[in-house]
């Protein structure tokens, strides 16, 4: 029985879905994403709406001519009017309608980089609790071989009842740490998989290194603001235009004893600044959205230098309990020989157990903390926007 499930989690282990696998799918698969994506193609939609020309109209009418004198006649009128663009409206509406549709475009990757930065800060919660995991298999298997070199020496004489009940109790509370930890990865992975997404349950490799990419792009939340601040200029130019439309007319009219042809133009005339109060709202917008981008980018300068500094500051604390960790190593193996043949007590032993496990844990943690300010860096540099 114990070799078959051996087999199947072998088999297991095969078959787990790489971390890169596993957010290809869920970003290629989220709703939230496509509903985002959608946007982009409202705002081509609605880009055609403000930019398409008005119809023209065209009037048509008879007449019945009832003269005194003369016999009854009839005649009729035709009316065809076009509403024209001013000059530089046509532009400035092609401008506003492209300013929209890269303001969607930048939401779209806004939210994408947001989805891909959750994800990846929620898989290091899922492999630390995997990573612990493994380390207190370890711990545990440590300490069975304690305890089992304990009962030899009780059984020889060596030691009395109350030290080998140390090294049980020891023993236990090793178990019991596995148990607590199957618990936590159980919940950062039904996490990990509920905020992705996926609605069925998948094997997911734990093993993933997130590395700082070299190349930068641009901020995700700098790129929404700098093309909101486009939009609000272009809405702002837009509505510097207090006429936008003239009608060009052209008549003809046909009656008993005269034919008559008329062209004319119908042009507004903006004595009250009819787009004032339009004009004030989006050139503040466009002053709001500056301002917002400032702002942004003063704060995510001094982040960016935080989280190098603590990059470099975890490096140095990961090659220091390395280096602890080999000197460990080898004073418990030291320790683990003498306490077989009595020159080293239980409690010397396991202090020796403890703080391996201890400086092993903490590389576990200062991996994770690398993997996270990679992750956050990676974002705010805008290497998720693609």
């Amino acid at each position: 029985m114990k070799k078959l499930l051996t087999i199947a989690l072998l088999s297991s282990a095969l078959y787990a879905e790489s971390y890169e696998h596993f957010l290809q799918r869920a970003v290629e698969q989220s709703p939230l994403l496509k509903a985002s994506s959608l946007r982009i193609e409202q705002s081509t939609y609605k880009g055609d709406v403000l930019t398409r020309y008005e119809n023209p109209n065209l009037e048509l009418e008879a007449s019945y001519f009832t003269p005194d004198d003369t016999d009854n006649d009839m005649g009729y009128r035709a009316s065809y009017s076009q509403p024209i663009r001013l000059w530089g409206i046509g532009d400035a509406k092609e401008n506003l309608a492209d300013a929209q549709i890269a303001l969607s475009k930048a939401d779209y990757i806004q939210a994408k980089a947001t989805f891909v930065y959750k994800i990846s800060l929620q898989y290091t919660s899922y492999a630390l609790n995997n990573l612990l995991m493994t380390l207190a298999k370890e711990e545990l298997a440590l300490a069975s071989t304690i305890y089992a070199i304990s009962k030899e020496r009780y059984d020889a004489g060596t030691i009395s009842r109350g030290v080998t009940l140390q090294a049980q109790v020891d023993l236990k509370m090793s178990e019991a740490r596995i148990q607590s930890l199957a618990l936590k990865r159980q919940r950062s992975y039904y996490t990990l998989l509920k905020d992705s997404g996926t609605s069925k349950e998948v094997l997911i490799d734990p093993d993933y290194t997130f590395t700082l990419e070299t190349v930068e792009g641009t901020n995700p939340q700098l790129l929404q603001l700098e093309n909101q601040l486009k939009s609000a200029l272009a809405d702002a130019e837009l509505n510097s235009n207090d006429v936008e439309w003239m009608a060009i007319s052209a008549e003809y009219e046909k009656e008993p004893d005269q034919d008559i042809y008329r062209i004319g133009a119908s042009i507004p005339l903006a004595f009250f600044k009819t787009k004032e109060q339009e004009q004030q709202i989006a050139k503040l917008e466009a002053k709001r959205s500056e301002m917002l981008t400032d702002n942004a980018q003063s704060k995510l300068t001094i982040e960016l230098q935080r989280l190098r500094y603590e990059a470099k500051a975890l490096a140095n604390l990961q090659s220091i309990d390395e280096d602890v960790l080999s000197g460990e190593q080898e004073l418990l193996a030291m320790y683990q020989d003498g306490y077989k043949i009595a020159n080293i007590n239980l409690l010397a032993l396991q202090d020796a157990k403890a703080r391996l496990i201890e400086t092993k844990e903490r590389l576990i943690r200062i991996k994770i903390e690398l993997d996270r300010n990679a992750i956050v860096q990676n974002y705010l540099q805008g290497n998720y926007n693609d």
